[in-house]
């Protein structure tokens, strides 16, 4: 039972760190574009957004973490305010929605509602207002 959680912290850290692999990847989903076919932008709750990625993201990803494992935001990822979201709501989308790597080690406990609400989020365009 040790040995399995070994194994698994190993693979969760190795896909949380900040490896050249980690940041290639990275890299290639900020550039993809954000598409906003799908969605209709009038029906997004921003405010309901930005609570989600405060309470599930920012207790690591802040210029001041709460969690106690963190000094400093994680790969100098902060989201203190939905511009900052914004700014990377691609990559939100890939560790969040797509590969479901964050929150780390599933610590916040985000529901797979909420991962929803943050996917249509950025589906949308990742709108401010």
């Amino acid at each position: 039972m040790k040995l399995c959680f070994v194994i698994l912290s190993a693979i969760m850290l190795t896909s949380c760190g900040s490896s050249q692999d980690d940041e290639q990847q990275s890299s290639d989903v900020e550039q993809t574009s954000i598409s906003t076919e799908e969605t209709d932008t009038t029906f997004i709750d921003v405010a309901r957004v930005e609570q989600i990625i405060i309470q599930r993201c920012a207790t690591c990803h802040s210029a001041t973490p709460s969690d106690n494992t963190y000094r400093a935001a994680p790969s100098h990822v902060i989201f203190d305010n939905i511009e900052q979201m914004q700014r990377l709501a691609a990559r939100i989308r890939f560790r969040v929605v797509d590969a479901q790597t964050m929150p780390f080690f599933h610590k916040t406990k985000m529901t797979e509602e909420e991962r929803a609400i943050v996917g249509e989020w950025v589906a949308a365009g990742a709108p401010v207002e």
